[in-house]
Formats: structure tokens, sequence, C-alpha cells
């Protein structure tokens, strides 16, 4: 796969090479000027210059300039860019220069008239404005435009002078102050570019630093075209971060893979008004199917990149400690052995049914199940066993639930369910009886089957208490009546437990 613009080293260039590039790129507008006015110089000349002296001119002028072309298609091949081969092609250019700025100069002597003022201020106002283009096309290298004026004005002004005329020494005059502004001109033309180059160069210099040290950085990080939304610049690391190729990932959007597209519009928002941001949590989805997510720090900050506007962002993955927070914060409110909330979170549950239900005004009923015949079991055939009952158990209680309602291990065989919006006693007794009737059904594991019943106690909010703690404890009292008349029953609480 080629590799993009955005992504190749960035090339800084010498003044010296800026200037001859400048030059020579400028050389066929230059050639076409100068074949064209020579052209109209002769063909206006023609009733006051003898046709084979204008011609023979003309003919020297086309070859000068044919030799021109050759000098530019022989740098265009060139691909040497060492600073002593530029020196090499500058000083061609100059010479180039020199000759064509001669061949003017002897121009504006055979080809000026003796008798005809109307045609000599013709020919003087060609070499004037001759002078003045070249020292536009050329003011980049104060060298070349000396090379180039100089000739070409010298012995035309010389040759006025000569003429001894009043008019003459007038526009000889005229001539010397315009050669002086030209070279005014052309040196402030020259400190421009100069001073252009090399904040350029600075510019360039900068940008190639801050490519190197993005490329070496173990943290992901890609530049941003804000107007595009497309990435312009990424590292192996930002490649690696989105599971792409490093080839692939430029020209991509980033905000594709952003889990929270509303979220990385407004950072854009943000970023584009001049402000950073830093550290900012971001869910990714680095799949089409938006199965694998990464979590990641996100920074941006707007930066100028090949003369635009851009956003550079870093991102720091911290998937591996997301997920580890997120297991241990799941430890912290879940039963190891079942996954089921146990004491903490279940406890953070009913305070919120509670509440809710305070406020809606309906009713909840907890249930407190305790298993039967669960510690001889676990005596018998060890905790492994034991374990497998608890874990089958957490499932068929599970199983006998709406969504709303939620199931907790407390601890040992005891398990807790919170029942939402509950119409009566005898919906919530139904409930309990389900439960007890899943529970008792044989379990199998491998070659051992084993039963388990359940004594289960039942109390509704707010009939039998408004209070977390109080309800808890009328499911205990209940569980333990059920305990007390048989076990494998539901019973409901009654106020006389108290």
């Amino acid at each position: 796969m080629c590799q993009s613009r955005s992504d190749q080293p960035v090339y800084v260039e010498s003044v010296l090479e800026q200037k001859v590039k400048m030059l020579f790129s400028g050389s066929i507008f230059s050639i076409t000027i100068n074949a064209t006015v020579g052209l109209i110089l002769i063909i206006v000349q023609l009733p006051v210059i003898p046709v084979s002296t204008s011609l023979s001119w003309y003919a020297v002028l086309l070859m000068v300039l044919i030799s021109r072309c050759v000098l530019l298609v022989y740098w265009q091949r060139d691909e040497d860019k060492t600073e002593r081969n530029q020196a090499r092609w500058i000083q061609y250019f100059r010479f180039s220069i020199l000759v064509t700025g001669s061949i003017w100069g002897v121009g504006g002597v055979i080809l000026m008239p003796l008798d005809s003022m109307a045609y000599q201020t013709f020919l003087s106002f060609t070499i004037g404005g001759l002078s003045s283009g070249g020292m536009a096309s050329l003011s980049v290298d104060r060298r070349s435009v000396v090379a180039f004026v100089l000739p070409t004005m010298i012995p035309h002004i010389l040759l006025l002078i000569q003429e001894g005329e009043p008019i003459t020494y007038g526009m000889s005059a005229m001539l010397l102050l315009f050669l002086f502004f030209v070279f005014l001109v052309a040196r402030k033309s020259g400190e421009t570019f100069l001073e252009n180059a090399r904040l350029r160069i600075k510019a360039l210099e900068s940008e190639s630093r801050l490519r190197m040290m993005l490329d070496f950085s173990p943290i992901a990080a890609s530049i941003i075209d804000i107007r595009t939304q497309e990435v312009v610049f990424a590292n192996k690391s930002y490649a690696a971060l989105i599971d792409k190729k490093h080839q692939e990932a430029l020209g991509l959007k980033l905000r594709r893979y952003y889990a929270n597209k509303v979220e990385y519009d407004e950072t854009v928002k943000l970023i584009e008004r001049g402000q950073q941001i830093n550290n900012q949590l971001v869910e990714l989805n680095v799949t089409e199917s938006q199965q694998t997510t990464k979590w990641v720090l996100a920074s941006y900050l707007q930066i100028e990149y090949h003369s635009k506007q851009m956003i550079l962002g870093w991102f720091y993955d911290i998937t591996d400690r997301k997920v580890m927070e997120e297991h241990a914060q799941h430890l912290a409110h879940h039963d190891a052995l079942t996954g089921l909330p146990n004491r903490i979170l279940f406890r953070e549950r009913l305070h919120l049914a509670m509440t809710m239900a305070e406020r809606d005004k309906y009713a909840l009923a907890l249930m407190f199940i305790d298993l039967d015949e669960f510690k001889p079991i676990n005596d018998s055939y060890g905790h492994d066993v034991g374990d497998a009952v608890l874990i089958e158990c957490a499932e068929r209680i599970r199983s006998c639930l709406r969504k709303p309602d939620s199931v907790a291990r407390l601890g040992g065989d005891e398990f807790v369910v919170l029942l939402h919006k509950v119409t009566d006693e005898q919906a919530a007794l139904q409930v309990g009886e389900k439960v007890l009737e899943a529970l008792q059904g044989p379990m199998t594991f491998e070659e051992l089957t084993v039963s388990v019943g359940a004594s289960i106690g039942v109390a509704l909010y707010p009939l039998h208490s408004t209070e977390e703690d109080g309800l808890l404890n009328c499911a205990d009292f209940a569980m333990y009546d059920a305990k007390r008349h048989g076990r494998n029953r539901v019973r409901l609480f009654q106020n006389e437990y108290k």
C-alpha cells in the first residue's frame, strides 16, 4: 500500500534549495516573456532598423532562451538535493541570466534608431519594463537581479548619454533612477524571501520533531483535520488501539469509534473554541460489530500542522485497569460463588425500592429463604458438592422471578428475594410457593443426586414495616416460623411474632 502524503517523513528544504526551486520554477514564464517581448520589439523597430540586424539579434536571443529551457529540463531531472549541488545549479542559473541580460544590452544598442525620438522612447520603455519584470521574477536572489538588470540597462543608458541631447540626458537620468529603485525593491524582496524561508524551515523542523516524538511515543497519538475530521497522522500505538494496520488508520474518522457520538461532537466544539481537553474518559468501540470495547483517557489540543488547524489527540489505554476496577467493583457487590448480589448491594437495592414504592404508593414483598437439609449434604459430600448445590439453587430462584425482581445471597445457605409492585399477600405467597417447588426438585451432579428444601418467610412493605431493617427482621421471623412448623413451607409474617 502506498504511503499517503500526510504520513511521509517531513523533508525540510534549505534556504538555498528553496531559492533554486523558485528561480527555476519561474523560468518558463520568464523565457516566454523574453521571447514575446523580443519579437514585438523587432516588429515595431522594422521601419527604422535593418531587418538583418533585427533578425540576427533575435536569433541569438532565441538560442540563449532555448539553452535556458535545456538547463531547466536537466534541473528537473536532478534528484540530488545536497547543498553543494544546489550551489552548482544556482551558478548555472545566474550565468544563463547574465547571458540573457547581455543579449538585451546589445539589443538596447543595435536596435536604437538615431533619428527617431518616438522609437527611442519605445526602446527605452521596453528595456525598462523588461528589467522591472526581471526584478520581480528574480527578486529571491539579489545576484540574479544584478546579473540581468545591469547588462540589460547600462549599455542603453550609456548610449542615451552619448547622444548628448537634453531629452536623452533626461531619459538616461530617469532610467538610472529606475535602476536604483529596482535594486532597492530587489533587496527588500530578497530580505522578505529570506525571512519567510527561514520561518518555513523553522516550522517544518518543529513539525518534524513533533512527528518524531509522536512516532516513538508508547501512547497512542493522532492528528485530525478539523475541517474533514479525518486522521492525517497516526503513530503505531494509535493504529494498534483501533485494531488497524498502520496505513489503514489514516483517513479514518475518530468519531466512528466513539461509543458516545454526542460526547465527541461536544468535545470538537470545545477544541474549535480554543479549549484544551485533558484526560477525558472515553469508551471506544473498535470493531464494526461493537463487541470490542476499549477505555482511554483522551487529551486534545488544537495545533497548526501542514499550515492548517488540526487536532492533536493523545489516547492512554486504560482498558485493563478499567476491567480490573469493574471486576473489583463486581466482587465488592456480588457473591463470589453464585454471582448474585451480596448483602451490601441488596441493601442498596432495597433502600432504592422502598423509596420508589413510597413515592409511587405501591407494595413490596421481601422473602427470606433458608435451605433445609443443606448442611448434611455439605458435610457428607464435601464443599465442592455443597458449592454446586448453592449455585443450582441460585439459578432456580432466579428463574422464578420477574425482571424487576432481584435475589441476593446473604451468606451460607441464606438467600433473600425482593419482589416489586406486589398486588397483595397472596401474590407474594404464590411466588414463594413457586420458588419452594423449584428448590425441592432433585439435583444431579455427575452420578450423585441430592435434594434440598427451603423454609421461606414473607413480609410486605408497608404492611409489616416501613423500615429496611424492620422489613428484613419480619421476613426473618416468618422464615423461622416456617422451620418451627416442619420446614419446606412458606409463611407470611404475622404481627404476633413480635
